[in-house]
């Protein structure tokens, strides 16, 4: 089932589509990993042969699917240990069916196309990781995404929780680099730190509330602050130069994220142009939210493209959420974990009070 109406999702990244209930797959993982607990991990073969690597591969195009897998099995993989999907929640459910089956003393390995109906790659990775946080996992996978944007196999992606990210369409020399990268994964423990590592709750958001409008930024800060931001960590501009000078002088930590609010939206030029100038400078990138536009309008502005999300002129605490769990998904997907800082194993955080929210529903409504 479609997830709740809330505020138009914006085009400057691409960000996965929120879920207001738990994948079924998700459950079906958590309850597996309940019945095993007691099972001791499966004894690691590190000289692992590559037709005992289990694969789950997501990949909507069939007719690439049939490609990439023939390159899979020129190389070494057996086609039977291959577990196809169409999308993210089918990926979901063969992990949950391997943990307690297939090549256990061998690894796992998964493949995500990163563009998918129903739940992509990038929502996908996102949400293994957030397994992985749990100690859900008897099996942990090696997660690779498979993207048409890179041109070579790339480690340090730093877009999303994948290990390795493979061209599309791939070769052969391209599948042996992905496969040593896996083998000193198995042998070694070589990873990148995965962005999901990284805390996001209420209490830790920095927040930049600007219009020219006093009583608008502190009805849109205040909101914020309803849902859990600290008052402390909350600025007020009334112009776009303070709003500029305000984000020049940002010392913030990477692992902490800055939302900024902008309430007048033909600022959102400005803006933007001041942020493509100072990537790469190792300042906080924020997750920028419209708070003065009719939602059901903004597809028709130009400004479209500058905003990550959009709230309506009169909005809810509902809203509110909404856009905090699109800041969530947006944070969790992208750059990488440092500094995120220990997770506690029995965290519950504000990403599981967002994301899982409703354990009874019908399974019907995850499709």
């Amino acid at each position: 089932m479609a997830a709740e109406a809330g505020p138009q999702q914006g085009h400057r990244s691409e960000i996965p589509n929120p879920r207001a209930r738990t994948p079924s797959p998700i459950r079906d993982v958590q309850a597996q990993s309940a019945t095993l607990e007691n099972l001791p991990l499966p004894a690691r073969e590190f000289d692992f042969a590559l037709n005992k690597v289990d694969v789950v591969y997501a990949e909507d195009e069939e007719v690439f699917r049939e490609t990439a897998i023939r390159e899979l099995v020129k190389v070494g993989f057996d086609r039977k240990n291959i577990h196809e999907s169409e999308n993210g929640l089918g990926a979901l459910t063969h992990l949950a069916q391997l943990q307690a089956g297939g090549h256990e003393q061998h690894p796992l390995l998964v493949l995500l196309d990163v563009r998918m109906p129903g739940m992509d790659g990038k929502e996908c990775a996102l949400r293994i990781q957030e397994l992985c946080i749990k100690k859900a996992l008897r099996r942990v996978p090696f997660v690779v995404c498979i993207s048409s944007i890179h041109r070579q196999v790339t480690v340090d992606e730093g877009k999303g929780n994948f290990q390795v990210v493979l061209p599309k369409p791939f070769t052969r020399d391209m599948v042996n680099e992905a496969v040593n990268r896996l083998r000193n994964w198995w042998t070694m423990g070589e990873t990148r730190q995965m962005p999901a590592w990284k805390k996001f709750e209420t209490t830790l958001i920095d927040v930049v509330a600007a219009d020219e409008e006093p009583m608008c930024r502190y009805t849109s800060a205040f909101a914020f602050q309803q849902a859990g931001i600290l008052a402390k960590a909350t600025n007020e501009v009334d112009d776009v130069e303070e709003l500029i000078d305000t984000l020049k002088a940002d010392d913030g930590p990477e692992c902490r994220p800055l939302i900024v609010l902008l309430g007048t939206a033909e600022w959102a030029t400005d803006l933007s142009t001041y942020l493509d100038s100072a990537k790469g400078s190792g300042r906080r990138e924020p997750f920028v939210v419209c708070t003065s536009v009719d939602s059901e309008r903004i597809s028709t502005s130009a400004l479209v493209s500058h905003f990550h999300a959009f709230l309506p002129r009169s909005f809810s605490q509902a809203d509110v959420k909404w856009c905090l769990e699109l800041c969530r998904l947006w944070f969790l997907t992208r750059g990488d974990g440092k500094d995120a800082g220990e997770v506690p194993d029995d965290s519950d955080g504000e990403a599981e009070q967002l994301s899982e929210i409703d354990e009874s529903e019908d399974e019907s409504d995850d499709d």
